[in-house]
This record gives structure tokens, C-alpha cells and sequence, in this order.
């Protein structure tokens, strides 16, 4: 009889524990009570203006990101993420002039700019389960660039009392510093996405980026001192360090503005 009376108890307690766990699993964030979702995406950014790092600019050519992702399910309808990306674009270089010093610099070809950044964001799931449905991400992004000059075919002009027929002289230029950049700024994402098998994570969305650091010195470019600046918004007589760094500055901003992008993740965890 006591036996059977503990046998009841066990049984009592077994049924609670699984009543209690299965109430638990049931509140459990995100898709099948999945918390920790990796995913890749590959972006594409269009050159409209400025070339990407072939060259090539038009309605149809477009830069290639790579973005690696982590999102952690906060809730139902709320995650929290980091991220990382890659890309390379190309630059296009008006001459640089600094009368100061009587020097100028004019480029051949274009630069290739390689950027590599990392963002914190949070999500919001208008309907369905984090992470299916329609989301929205607002975040920070810091950006880290540095510009490759191989191949931008660099001269330059500079001053010389010793040739009878000219005061100055034009030789082959290589470029050893310059051209890099750290930046930061907001992002804005929404995308959509849906879940194959019970595991795979398909998203399709845009990407909009405003990189503050970019542009925010020259602001007075186009309000105030105009006649400080030349026509791509580099200020007159800087150095050829500083007038690189802000062309890579430049790119950046324009590059990162608008993007669309398809993405590839799993539930892991």
C-alpha cells in the first residue's frame, strides 16, 4: 500500500514537472522556443554615380556586401543582434591642387576602397514569430576603410628651378598614406522572412544607412564658406593625406545609403 501510495506521489510530481515545463516551453521566445538564429546575407548596393571596384558605374552595376549576423530572440516579437560586413568599391579622384605648396596630384584610373564594419541593432516583428515575419531594425554602425592605390596610375606635378624650359615637373607618384577612414552612424533595415522545415531562415530586405562622420565637417561647404571648399567638398590647400582620407569618407557615405539584400540562417539554438 505504501508502495502504491509513493508510486501515486512520483507519478503526481512527474505530471506537474511536465505540465510546468510544457507552460514554459510555450513561453519561450521565438519560432519552436529557437533563441539563437546565425544568418549570411549578400547586399547589393547600386553605383549609380560613383564606380564600384571594377569601374564600372550605371543603373545596372552594384556594389557587393557580405554580412554575417547573429540575433538572439528576446521575445515573441523582439530580437537583439550584431553584425559584420565586408566590401570593396571603387573611388573617383578629381586632381589634387594645394596652391600653398604649388603641388598638384592627378589620378589615372580609380582607387578600390575595402571596408570592413560592425552594427548592434534591435528587431521588431510586426506579425508572425521572431524570427518569422516582417522586420523592422534600428541600430549603430562603425565603419573601419582603407583605400588601395596600386593601380590609380598617380602623378605629380611639384615645383623645379633646375629644368630651363619649365618651373615645374611631372613624374610618376606612388601613394603611401592616405586614404583611410573611421566612421560612424544609424542603420535602418526591413526585410521579410520565413522558415523552411521547421529550421532554414529565408529574409529579403532593404538596408538604409546614414554615416554621420562622413559629411557632417562640411556642412558649412554648402551653407556658409563655400569659397573654402572645392568642388567635390574637399576643403582648398589641405594636405594630400587629408584630401584622400576624405574622398574614403565621402565613398563611404554614398555607398552605404541605400542597399537590397537576400539572407540565408538557421534556428540553431
Amino acid at each position: 500500500m505504501n508502495k502504491y501510495l509513493q508510486m501515486k506521489k512520483i507519478a503526481f510530481i512527474i505530471l506537474i514537472l511536465f505540465a510546468w515545463n510544457s507552460s514554459f516551453s510555450q513561453k519561450t521566445p521565438g519560432y519552436l522556443g529557437k533563441k539563437l538564429v546565425p544568418s549570411y546575407s549578400l547586399g547589393f548596393a547600386p553605383s549609380f554615380f560613383n564606380p564600384n571596384k571594377n569601374g564600372a558605374k550605371g543603373f545596372f552595376t552594384f556594389n557587393l556586401f557580405h554580412q554575417l549576423r547573429l540575433d538572439y530572440v528576446t521575445s515573441r516579437k523582439s530580437a537583439v543582434g550584431i553584425g559584420f560586413e565586408t566590401y570593396s568599391t571603387g573611388i573617383d579622384y578629381d586632381s589634387y591642387n594645394n596652391n600653398n605648396q604649388d603641388v598638384s596630384i592627378s589620378f589615372a584610373r580609380h582607387g578600390i576602397l575595402n571596408v570592413k564594419g560592425f552594427q548592434l541593432y534591435r528587431s521588431f516583428y510586426s506579425n508572425g514569430i521572431a524570427p518569422m515575419g516582417k522586420r523592422h531594425s534600428l541600430g549603430l554602425k562603425v565603419l573601419f576603410s582603407s583605400t588601395n592605390f596600386e593601380d590609380v596610375g598617380a602623378t605629380k606635378t611639384k615645383p623645379d628651378n633646375s629644368n630651363p624650359y619649365s618651373n615645374h615637373i611631372t613624374s610618376p607618384y606612388e601613394i603611401k598614406k592616405g586614404g583611410t577612414s573611421k566612421d560612424f552612424g544609424f542603420m535602418y533595415s526591413y526585410s521579410s522572412s520565413r522558415i523552411i522545415a521547421d529550421i532554414v531562415v529565408l529574409s529579403f530586405g532593404i538596408d538604409f544607412n546614414v554615416i554621420f562622420s562622413a559629411h557632417y565637417k562640411y556642412l558649412d561647404a554648402l551653407i556658409i564658406n563655400s569659397n573654402n571648399y572645392n568642388g567635390d567638398v574637399t576643403p582648398k590647400n589641405q594636405t594630400e593625406e587629408a584630401f584622400l582620407n576624405d574622398k574614403a569618407k565621402q565613398r563611404v557615405f554614398s555607398s552605404q545609403f541605400l542597399m537590397l539584400k537576400i539572407g540565408i540562417g538557421f534556428l540553431a539554438f
